[in-house]
């Protein structure tokens, strides 16, 4: 277990700049971004008031109602986790950068000669840099995430409250401002299961690729159902290229990113919108009813064979 400790910690000091400084930096700017255009709309809003209804109002408590308002309460005790979505998009792209280039990039620079001499096995290496990508990355993502989102909930209060209508009592009172970050931490059992097919993949390629590891792991299923689509289509073969796009090529490429099992399984009767807005559990509870579809467990069988797979190239392929 010392030494997954160490590993893991070699993984995140080798690439610090994806794993922290990047949700750091685009969690900075969005949280300005919003702090700065509710300034400007709160401004513009006292100086020349605000029509609603045709109606010149200065104070939002005056036209909004209780029953307004415990909607808009909930809708910000539920949906502002939210506002942290695109920090989870730019993780997956670094997911998917770091896996293509873990094992190729030691090799190509000639560390991987250092590494081998300590005793430390390939299987334990490969294996730290899969929990990198599966769970280190989402950890550290849902703990910018949380300050993101909790920084995007006081200035909307902050911004309603300017305009006449005070929201923190009631925000702050909801038990949906507590339990979803629980919720969001729940998924990742999720993430990591529909992830696999991925992370493997992209190991795979880099333990054995020579040169061009992006065209390697990108290309070749690509190109493959670019080709299967073209004699499909001339020569007439009734062949399901769809069903090849989308489990080979999409379920290989994209499963690193958070989200992407409802593209593959639609889940019944969890995905009910209420009030205007999506309730959060209600979106953890399909996320996890994915898992009962053989296409979450027959990729992740294969992901930690292709993870397997790249351990035991490791072992023999040193050069670049």
């Amino acid at each position: 277990m010392n030494t997954y400790k160490w590993l893991l910690k070699r993984e995140f000091w080798e690439h610090k700049g994806g794993f922290f400084w990047t949700p750091a930096v685009i969690g900075a700017l969005m949280t300005l971004f919003l702090a700065i255009s509710m300034t400007i709309g709160v401004t513009v809003k006292n100086k020349h008031g605000m029509q609603i209804n045709g109606e010149q109002v200065t104070s939002l408590s005056k036209v909004v109602s209780p029953e307004q308002k415990v909607k808009i309460v909930n809708a910000i005790s539920e949906g502002y986790i939210g506002t942290s979505a695109p920090l989870w998009f730019v993780m997956a792209f670094v997911v998917f950068f770091f896996c293509l280039g873990c094992l190729f990039d030691e090799r190509k620079d000639r560390s991987v000669l250092f590494w081998k001499s300590l005793p430390v096995s390939d299987g334990e290496t490969v294996i730290s840099k899969a929990l990198m990508a599966l769970v280190g990355a989402p950890l550290i993502t849902f703990g910018f995430a949380m300050v993101v989102s909790v920084l995007a909930l006081l200035i909307i209060c902050a911004g309603a409250a300017i305009s006449g209508l005070n929201l923190f009592g009631a925000v702050l009172a909801s038990p949906a401002v507590y339990t979803a970050p629980f919720l969001v931490l729940g998924l990742l059992p999720v993430y990591l299961v529909w992830a696999l097919p991925t992370v493997g993949w992209l190991m795979m390629v880099s333990s054995w690729a020579r040169t061009k590891v992006f065209l390697w792991a990108v290309g070749v299923p690509v190109l493959s159902a670019v080709l299967l689509t073209w004699f499909n289509a001339m020569f007439d073969f009734n062949w399901d290229v769809q069903w090849f796009w989308k489990n080979i090529v999409a379920r290989g490429l994209l499963s690193v990113v958070p989200g992407a099992w409802f593209g593959f399984v639609d889940p019944q009767g969890h995905m009910e919108v209420h009030d205007g807005h999506l309730d959060f559990g209600n979106l953890v509870a399909a996320s996890y009813q994915t898992l009962a579809s053989a296409s979450a467990w027959i990729g992740a069988v294969l992901g930690v064979a292709m993870i397997y797979v790249a351990a035991r190239i490791r072992r023999w392929k040193d050069e670049g």
